[in-house]
């Protein structure tokens, strides 16, 4: 009985939803910034690492897996687990392009904080690299700007450089390394 309620339900509700006109396709018909987001679908390994000072070498700051999955043809959704900064490690990324706003959006939320990172970006159409911005909590307290810069390097290898604004200039602090499993 209980089943059939809510199917009377939703299908009350979808019948009340207006038609969907001509002009309105872009809210149901997958745009090419959708279509890029499918390079993100699969396995992956990361490797996330510390920027080093001049001359040193990079810290290994963690490892893990990504599963990334596509939902129908507009979001891509990230599931990262494994270790940072020698803990347990998980995150869940949702991203997709609005086509009114024209800007890929998502969020981010991890098991280090109960921060929820609201994400803004774009892609560099010279270099097809994906920026995301997002403000947050900074590592010594109040609210920064951080941006992740997705660079693809070929179908299986992505580097991820995260970074702080600092005044006017970005400050590298990790690099991401993803790697296709085989």
């Amino acid at each position: 009985m209980r089943l059939s309620y809510s199917l009377g339900i939703m299908i009350l509700a979808i019948s009340f939803l207006p038609s969907v006109s001509a002009q309105d396709e872009t809210l149901v018909t997958p745009q090419p910034e959708h279509k890029f987001l499918e390079r993100l679908v699969g396995e992956w390994k990361y490797e996330k690492l510390s920027i080093p000072a001049e001359g040193a070498e990079p810290d290994n700051l963690g490892t893990g897996t990504v599963t990334v999955e596509m939902i129908g043809d507009f979001f891509v959704v990230s599931r990262w687990s494994g270790s940072l900064y020698e803990m347990d490690y998980q995150a869940v990324q949702v991203l997709g392009f609005d086509t009114a706003q024209k800007k890929y959006s998502g969020t981010w939320g991890d098991s280090f904080m109960s921060h929820r990172w609201e994400l803004k970006g774009i892609v560099d159409a010279t270099t097809s690299e994906l920026t995301l911005e997002a403000s947050g909590p900074g590592p010594s307290g109040g609210t920064m700007t951080f941006r992740e810069r997705y660079q693809f390097h070929s179908a299986d290898s992505i580097t991820i450089i995260g970074e702080m604004k600092q005044g006017d200039q970005w400050i590298s602090f990790s690099t991401t390394k993803l790697a296709r499993k085989e």
